[in-house]
């Protein structure tokens, strides 16, 4: 189907589309849930019988030992390339020093004569989900494990799954030694987020699960979540783009292939006031599309849309919450003021998608799917837990009478007996 472009539809006709999209995703889930609930429930019956059984059928190998031994994972970094180490390490010392900033505090007050606050602490036991396939993700890896890290998480184990060989890719193994991850499983999947939930023999139940992955990956999540922590259910992922007459068509539409390259269903679009930019950038992606087709061929998910200013283009990113979000006009440090909702805002021409992508500091885990109008990127919060506390002391006078009072509103004797006997009006048994 050709690029073309369109004027900027309605607030109704985008939250058509955007129930359309998201019917399609839902579809999509639903149809994959079956099987998926069939895989969670073999895996809680039947453990590592199970996830050997789906690792045979799905990856097409036969599993002897899951945990990879350290000294594979200390030969994988030995055996990497200077430059592949210098990378690693390099993004890591960014993507740690963007995180420390994150991390969260314990709290306590004086309330009349008591003591009052939040005490924090980090989760326990985490798995770190990075997806295989035919491309290794060593930077899925960097944004899952290091604010794990940062947050003090006593076990953090790392699931990917391996290929036809039984083998997993040599760069997830090498950054894993590198951070200092002692637990990597080779399996992935359905099977492995169950896995990681109930616990087998070989595989340890955590406290939470977090990472991206495939729909099979999503859908486990979204049927254990309650049972285990998750981090987000990852949609297909998202582009907008807002441009004026300062930008580089070429690099607009180099953006714009970034993003669509990941998925027929991910979502790529350019809003800009400037008729010339858009007919410029359709020119650029017909060209690079000639000279290097996406890897499917079914509906190239680009979108071009002519809008009357920038306070409309405002209006339709903060309706469409995107997953990223990137401003490239004369002005972006006053104009990202006027966003509400994004994940991730990359602002001005040096700040493409695939910059974040890879780790120059934020978290590359992000929602999608309108997820931005009302969660946050994955972050050290995501890795511990609050726990609120009260301390009265004898000297305070209390609301036992007041709350005694609500208690018997609602209908709750035993409350209404535990605040009387404090205060001094227990019943005679």
């Amino acid at each position: 189907m050709p690029i073309v472009i369109k004027p900027l539809p309605d607030q109704e006709e985008l939250s058509q589309s955007l129930q359309l999209s998201r019917q399609l995703l839902y579809k999509k889930l639903k149809k994959v849930e079956e099987e998926v609930r069939e895989i969670v429930e073999k895996v809680m019956e039947e453990g590592d019988g199970a996830l050997h059984y789906y690792t045979k059928k799905f990856d097409g190998c036969d599993i002897k030992k899951w945990l990879i031994e350290e000294k594979e994972l200390q030969n994988s970094w030995e055996e990497m390339d200077k430059s592949f180490q210098k990378i690693i390490s390099d993004i890591e010392k960014r993507v740690r020093s963007f995180h420390e900033r994150q991390k969260p505090f314990s709290w306590w007050g004086e309330h009349s004569a008591s003591l009052w606050g939040e005490r924090w602490r980090p989760l326990h036991s985490v798995a770190c989900y990075v997806p295989g396939g035919r491309f290794p993700y060593p930077s899925s890896l960097l944004m899952t494990v290091i604010p794990a890290q940062i947050a003090g998480v006593e076990e953090i184990i790392v699931l990917t799954p391996p290929d036809a060989q039984g083998k997993v890719k040599q760069e997830i193994l090498a950054a894993a030694f590198f951070l200092g991850v002692k637990k990597v499983y080779r399996v992935g999947g359905a099977q492995a987020v169950a896995g990681a939930c109930f616990g087998t023999s070989s595989l340890p139940a955590v406290d939470k699960i977090v990472g991206p992955g495939n729909i099979y990956v999503t859908a486990a999540k979204k049927l254990l979540q309650g049972v285990v922590g998750i981090d987000s259910l990852a949609g297909p992922s998202e582009v907008v783009i807002v441009a004026d007459k300062t930008a580089s068509p070429h690099w607009l539409a180099l953006d714009l292939l970034a993003q669509a390259e990941h998925d027929p269903l991910s979502l790529s679009i350019l809003l800009s006031p400037d008729e010339g930019i858009l007919l410029e950038t359709k020119r650029y992606l017909e060209r690079e599309l000639q000279n290097q087709p996406l890897s499917f061929s079914r509906e190239i998910p680009i979108y071009l849309y002519q809008v009357e200013n920038k306070e409309k283009a405002w209006e339709a990113v903060n309706f469409l919450a995107p997953e990223h979000l990137q401003i490239i006009t004369e002005n972006p440090e006053k104009d990202w003021l006027k966003i509400k909702n994004a994940g991730a805002l990359f602002l001005g021409p040096q700040a493409p998608v695939a910059l974040g992508d890879y780790g120059y500091g934020p978290n590359h885990v992000l929602p999608t799917d309108k997820g931005a109008a009302f969660s946050s990127p994955l972050s050290v919060r995501d890795f511990g837990k609050f726990s609120s506390f009260i301390f009265p002391q004898d000297d305070e006078t209390l609301p036992w009478e007041q709350f005694s009072q609500l208690a018997e509103i609602e209908g709750l004797y035993y409350h209404q007996r535990s605040l009387l006997a404090r205060g001094g009006k227990e019943w005679p048994l």
